[in-house]
């Protein structure tokens, strides 16, 4: 009996026969053995869809699919390259040889910050320098002074070194003066019993000072009675800062001038409070080896020498400590002696010609 099937295209009944059905089955199961065998040959034959890639590559417009996993492209030339860029890539499914790791990149250059600017101030300056070109010494200081009292410039600032030097100039110009200056020199009239030593002591000074300020030979000690001295006088402090390479002369608050300094090698140079002791010109030396005289070359003193005495507290037991002149004046602004503070010959003289003597000892404090 043959076996009724149902479509829904009629509403009748179709009638098939077991042979017709088995047919029906080996046309379908061919047709998907054919195409499972063609999918195999495109997907897994080596070059079938690369060849299908590089033909539709050919044609304008064309692109070219991403290569399979494994094999490297070559790389990309372009036109800044030029032709010494271009390289041969490696074979298709080969391991990529090492490369050597880039160097690290140098540190970018921080850009060095410009001084702060101060207009008002330089200003001030300006008007300083111009008093001081036309003699106007009582302005200079006024102004000079005006602008270290502002407290705005760092010490380090161009300003305040150019302001600094300004008034040193101008403060030893009034210093050594035989011309009135009532801010700070008194006129002195010379009684009877009087001497060169005994006027300098009164005034805080040393009695070169009062022979260089009033005209006086050096080697004229004598006093005319009834003549009239000025004198410059100063209350005296000295700050030596190492790590400056600077000595700092101050009259009372105010400094009076700065130089530069040498100062101990291997920080051989105390730190702490001392006052100035005795005062000798054309110093001897006495080294660890013996004496050795002013004027021999193995006497590294120069031409004045300043002792330092301990007044307080101190970094560490010192003695011979002093401040002295060089005859290598290419040491100043270095670390370069055995402890000692050093001073060009000529301001070293300067300093020597200004500070009282060991009756009247000055404080000195030296500092990092």
């Amino acid at each position: 009996m043959t076996p009724v099937g149902y479509t829904f295209k009629a509403n009748k009944p179709v009638y098939h026969s077991r042979k017709q059905d088995g047919a029906g089955r080996r046309i379908i199961i061919f047709a998907l053995l054919t195409g499972l065998v063609a999918a195999i040959l495109y997907f897994w034959v080596p070059g079938g869809r690369e060849e299908q890639d590089v033909k539709k590559s050919d044609r304008p417009g064309g692109s070219v699919s991403p290569a399979p996993a494994g094999v490297e492209k070559p790389p990309a030339v372009t036109a800044e390259q030029g032709p010494a860029a271009r390289t041969v890539s490696a074979p298709a499914r080969t391991k990529p040889s090492a490369t050597a790791p880039a160097a690290p990149a140098a540190p970018a250059k921080l850009p060095v910050a410009a001084p702060r600017s101060f207009p008002d101030l330089e200003a001030l300056l300006a008007k300083a320098e111009a008093a001081e070109a036309q003699g106007q010494y009582g302005l200079v200081r006024k102004y000079g002074y005006r602008i270290l009292a502002s407290r705005r410039i760092p010490d380090e600032n161009p300003l305040w070194e150019k302001t600094v030097d300004l008034l040193g100039r101008v403060n030893i110009k009034i210093f050594f003066s035989d011309v009135p200056f009532p801010e700070k020199k008194v006129s002195y009239q010379i009684k009877p019993n009087d001497g060169l030593r005994k006027i300098a002591m009164q005034h805080n000074t040393s009695m070169e000072a009062v022979q260089r300020s009033n005209r006086m030979k050096l080697n004229d000690t004598n006093v005319e009675l009834g003549k009239t001295f000025n004198i410059y006088v100063g209350d005296w402090k000295i700050v030596i800062s190492k790590s400056r390479k600077k000595l700092y002369l101050f009259d009372g608050k105010e400094i009076f001038k700065a130089y530069t300094v040498g100062i101990g090698k291997q920080n051989r140079t105390p730190t702490g409070i001392f006052k100035t002791g005795g005062k000798r010109k054309n110093p001897d030396w006495y080294a660890p080896t013996g004496k050795i005289s002013f004027g021999d070359k193995g006497n590294v003193l120069g031409t004045r020498w300043i002792r330092l005495i301990p007044d307080g507290e101190c970094s560490r037991e010192v003695s011979g400590l002093g401040i002295h002149g060089t005859w290598e004046p290419e040491t100043i602004g270095k670390a370069s002696s055995n402890g000692c503070i050093r001073l060009t010959n000529p301001d070293i003289e300067e300093l020597f010609a200004i500070l009282p003597n060991e009756l009247k000892p000055v404080p000195v404090k030296i500092i990092e």
